[in-house]
């Protein structure tokens, strides 16, 4: 375990990456939680791993920012639609407001756009998750007018 604690990070948002999350991390990324209200927006990162374990589509990203694990992010290709969505995205409550999620976000729609193919990344966001909608719209995604399981159903096309 690293000495510095995610809430003493100060780092700017571009010292964000993004990267494949490898199983000595997992541990880690359990332990990062979003601030409670937020519970209802995100699958608990231990049930993101579990669907990630279960499905090999499924990629599980680690958000570091100075190299210290802050959020956790998950996509996969979408056999139905084709396209490539971000199933999850949450950063720790103790180091939310610094831009990390829309740093992260920048950096997984970077990650996507290399892969041969891929012309749009997709998302849904649940209609109340009023913060995440607009971080979302502020990247660049825009509202299908399609609604699935509930989430509005966003697309940034590049």
């Amino acid at each position: 375990m690293s000495q510095h604690e995610p809430s003493r990070i100060t780092p700017t948002s571009d010292s964000i990456t993004v990267e494949p999350l490898d199983p000595a991390d997992h541990a880690r990324v359990i332990s990062l939680r979003p601030h409670p209200h937020q519970a209802a927006f995100v699958a608990s990162n231990a049930e993101s791993l579990e669907d990630a374990a279960d499905n090999p589509a499924c990629v599980p990203l680690i958000i570091r920012a100075a190299g210290e694990p802050v959020g956790f992010a998950m996509y996969a290709l979408d056999e139905d639609d084709g396209n490539y969505w971000i199933y999850r995205l949450m950063i720790d409550a103790r180091v939310q407001g610094r831009g990390y999620g829309r740093a992260a976000v920048i950096r997984i729609v970077e990650m996507l756009s290399r892969i041969p193919g891929c012309d749009r990344v997709v998302l849904g966001v649940k209609p109340d998750n009023e913060r995440a909608r607009r971080l979302y719209e502020a990247v660049g995604f825009r509202p299908t007018g399609e609604i699935i399981d509930g989430e509005i159903v966003m697309t940034l096309a590049f």
